[in-house]
């Protein structure tokens, strides 16, 4: 085994994967309160677990104790959290004599042993600053028992558990192309956690040294061969998400594989450690096809309720004067109205705050290793970047790595334009985060949002005046029944019209969970008790009904 020493900051220690609760960062008021909250997702068997692992490793763990799976059952059963916490630094070669090792050839690179040379850390950056990271596993996907979409709502669900969320990761093998599954994720987050699906940092795992010089003997470039087929196979929106590839199992007796892995879990927790957190409160979640079932069920008990309370105060309407059937059609609309305008306040809320969005990433990665040997390049001088955003951009989070550094920088609106210069025979390794805020983002459904709240009160405020000069007939018994009935009847319309949605707020997991994931069909009971934790007062109907 390569003499590989572990890194010195912070002290190495032994790591117990975490069993039992939920450990919570940010709610314990303790340090893991600034954690760098990354989301881990992938398919089975392509490399989660062994990155996490390989990650500890560099951190200093000395046996990270992570399951790692083998064939197409996930390993990984339920949502699990990691804590890594280390400084930030590169490590580099260098002989037995201890002077560094420069200009060799990649292929006689893939053949070192400790013999050749040794791996050693260089200083750290930021003066040792530690950074905390919280590395979230998750269950594989696709894969035998078919149960992505019931395994992305636990996720989800157990995400909206924490204070904030910094970096989603999808991890794929190189050797398995990009597909069905990638897009369906994509698609989910898109419409789950829109705040940060912009954001995805694509993991490609098992690019070892053999693969790479493998692929120099045979003139090609595996790297942009990978961004192309990927850009074949994604949708639109996710053809711009920042690339790492990694070997996260490397040949612990070659101490050019073990430099070339930590070196990548270096620039990979680089750009981790600048991703902005992002809030979490108002995430959803996609309604599967089970909960779409059970939904089913509750639609029709509540269209049943909606019916019998319509006939109700159609009867009531019959029954009533011609002042008083006036006047309670007008209260009909009023209830009507006001249903519109709590669910319209509701969606303004969520939109027009100053909370976070990341729009997207852009990265530079030209290694000298192995851009150089492929492409017979003698100089990495500079490269021109640009990001064009739909929407104004708000703040740009950028890393550099080795000697490259960020020249040039303008920021206009929604465009943004910079150089990425790097010294001679040195790699180009750069990184810049966009970030928006939600009020900037939703600018147009912002002014809709408004327009028609401006409506809906101008209109209450004119039915109520209405209302006023009504003259009611003192027989006529009717106006207090009449006045429920309409209430009822706009809140039965409102929640058939939320429960008709395709998603739903994933904070209401945890107590719709039990309903959503039984194996029996909901008595009328338990469905009664799932319409409570939306409407307690049509609950109660439903359960007398």
């Amino acid at each position: 085994m390569a003499s590989v020493p572990p890194p010195p900051y912070p002290e190495a220690r032994e790591y117990v994967q975490p069993t039992g609760k939920w450990n919570v960062p940010g709610n314990d008021g303790g340090s893991m309160k600034r954690s760098i909250n990354v989301l881990v997702l992938g398919e089975t068997a392509m490399g989660k677990s062994t990155l996490i692992r390989q990650l500890g490793i560099y951190s200093g763990i000395v046996n990270p104790v992570i399951k790692i799976g083998l064939g197409n059952q996930s390993c990984t059963k339920h949502v699990g959290n990691h804590p890594v916490s280390t400084s930030l630094r590169m490590y580099h070669l260098e002989d037995p004599s201890g002077s560094p090792i420069r200009n060799v050839d990649y292929a006689d690179l893939a053949l070192f042993t400790d013999d050749d040379a040794k791996l050693v850390p260089d200083q750290p950056e930021s003066d040792g600053i530690v950074s905390n990271f919280n590395l979230i596993d998750t269950p594989g996907l696709d894969d035998s028992d078919g149960n992505d979409l019931e395994i992305m709502a636990e996720i989800i669900g157990r995400v909206s558990d924490l204070s904030h969320l910094n970096a989603v990761l999808y991890v794929l093998s190189i050797n398995k192309p990009f597909g069905k599954s990638f897009k369906s994720l994509y698609d989910y987050l898109q419409r789950s956690m829109p705040v940060i699906a912009n954001g995805v940092i694509a993991i490609n795992t098992s690019c070892s040294v053999e693969k790479f010089d493998e692929a120099l003997s045979s003139r090609r470039n595996l790297i942009k061969d990978r961004m192309e087929a990927f850009q074949r196979a994604t949708p639109k929106g996710a053809t711009n998400l920042p690339h790492f590839f990694m070997d996260n199992q490397p040949d612990e007796t070659n101490p050019f594989a073990m430099m070339e892995s930590f070196n990548a879990c270096y620039k990979l927790l680089k750009l981790l450690s600048v991703q902005r957190p992002l809030e979490v409160s108002n995430i959803r979640l996609l309604k599967t096809p089970g909960i779409t079932n059970v939904d089913t069920r509750v639609l029709l008990s509540l269209e049943r309720l909606h019916g019998r309370l319509k006939k109700d105060l159609d009867g009531e309407l019959a029954r009533a004067t011609k002042a008083n059937n006036a006047r309670l059609r007008m209260q009909a609309e009023t209830a009507r109205l006001r249903a519109s305008l709590v669910d319209d306040e509701a969606e303004l809320a969520d939109l027009d705050r100053n909370s976070e969005i990341m729009l997207g990433t852009k990265r530079v990665a030209e290694d000298y290793s192995f851009e150089t040997f492929l492409e017979a390049v003698i100089r990495l001088d500079k490269r021109d970047v640009s990001f064009d955003a739909d929407c104004r951009i708000s703040h740009v989070q950028k890393t550099v790595a080795g000697a490259s550094r960020w020249l040039d920088e303008d920021l206009r609106g929604t465009t943004w334009r910079a150089t990425l210069k790097a010294g001679l025979f040195r790699s180009l390794n750069g990184s810049a985060t966009f970030y928006t805020t939600s009020r900037l983002k939703h600018r147009r459904e912002i002014e809709r949002l408004r327009s028609h709240i401006r409506d809906i009160r101008n209109s209450l405020s004119f039915l109520e005046d209405q209302i006023d000069n009504v003259v009611m007939d003192a027989a006529d018994g009717s106006d207090v029944e009449g006045r429920k009935l309409t209430h009822q009847v706009a809140c039965c319309a409102s929640l058939i019209e939320k429960i008709q949605r395709s998603t739903f707020d994933a904070a209401l997991w945890p107590v719709l969970k039990r309903f959503y994931t039984t194996h029996h069909t909901l008595s009328a009971s338990e469905l009664a008790e799932l319409v409570m934790v939306y409407d307690h007062e049509i609950a109660l109907l439903l359960s007398s009904s």
